[in-house]
Order: structure tokens, then C-alpha cells, then sequence
């Protein structure tokens, strides 16, 4: 180097470059795992909804009045109870629903709702095994 020259030399330029490249590279893998575990969420969310959203249908049902309908007509795959297969539930087909029926005497069951989703991976696709989601209640005769 000439006097009153300044710079820096190809080595601390490479070293510079790998550094960011490094941090540029943690940050990235970093947004990926956080929007893949907000879009968890997201699913685990709407499956507990589906499973709500039916244990009220099953209620409601249990206690009406109308004919073919009631209490005594809730039972594993009634009516009421039936299994729904992916792309079978309105707006929600990546998620199916199952719905078991445990009687506990004359005047109680026990209603468990099952959802299955799979998760999404964030490049595209499914990341992994059906994942389910378990909400239950106990329903009674009046």
C-alpha cells in the first residue's frame, strides 16, 4: 500500500461477506420456523373450533324435541354422529371429524369429538403425520 492510502484487503472483505452471510442466514431460518409455528397454531385453532362447533350441533340435538331426534337418538355414527371425511366439511376440507359415543347409565353419555388435520409444511405440502385434536362432553337427559 502506497502512504495515505487506506482499504481494506481481499481477506477481511471475505470474512465481512461470510459474517452477514451467516447472519442473513440464521435470520431467515428463523422466519421460516416462526411462520410454520404461527401456521400450527393456526390449525391446532381451527380444529379446536370444528370439534366445538360439533359438540354444540350434538347438544342441540340431544335436547330437541322433534321427532328423530332427542336424546335416546344420540349414538356413534346417528344421524347427529356421524364421521366426516377431509373435503367434506363446508370451507374446512383439509380437516375431518370423527364423533364417538360412550353411554355412562340411562341418563348420561359421554361425546368426544375427534379432529384430524395434517400439518402444513412451510414449502409447500404436508409436513408430517394427520394430527388430531380431542374435545369431549358429557351430555344428560332432562
Amino acid at each position: 500500500m502506497l502512504p495515505g492510502q487506506h482499504g481494506f484487503t481481499l481477506a477481511e472483505v471475505l470474512i465481512a461477506t461470510a459474517f452477514v452471510m451467516v447472519a442473513f442466514g440464521s435470520v431467515g431460518v428463523g422466519f421460516l420456523r416462526s411462520t410454520s409455528s404461527v401456521e400450527i397454531g393456526r390449525q391446532q385453532t381451527t380444529a379446536l373450533y370444528l370439534a366445538e362447533q360439533r359438540l354444540e350441533q350434538i347438544k342441540a340435538w340431544s335436547l330437541n324435541a322433534v321427532a328423530a331426534q332427542g336424546f335416546s337418538t344420540v349414538a356413534t355414527g346417528a344421524a347427529c354422529c356421524g364421521s366426516e371425511g377431509y373435503n367434506t366439511i363446508a370451507n374446512y376440507g383439509n380437516y375431518r371429524r370423527t364423533v364417538a359415543v360412550t353411554s355412562n347409565g340411562k341418563t348420561t353419555k359421554v361425546v368426544q369429538v375427534s379432529v384430524f388435520y395434517f400439518p402444513v409444511n412451510p414449502a409447500g405440502g404436508h409436513a408430517g403425520n394427520e394430527r388430531r385434536v380431542d374435545v369431549s362432553t358429557m351430555i344428560a337427559n332432562r
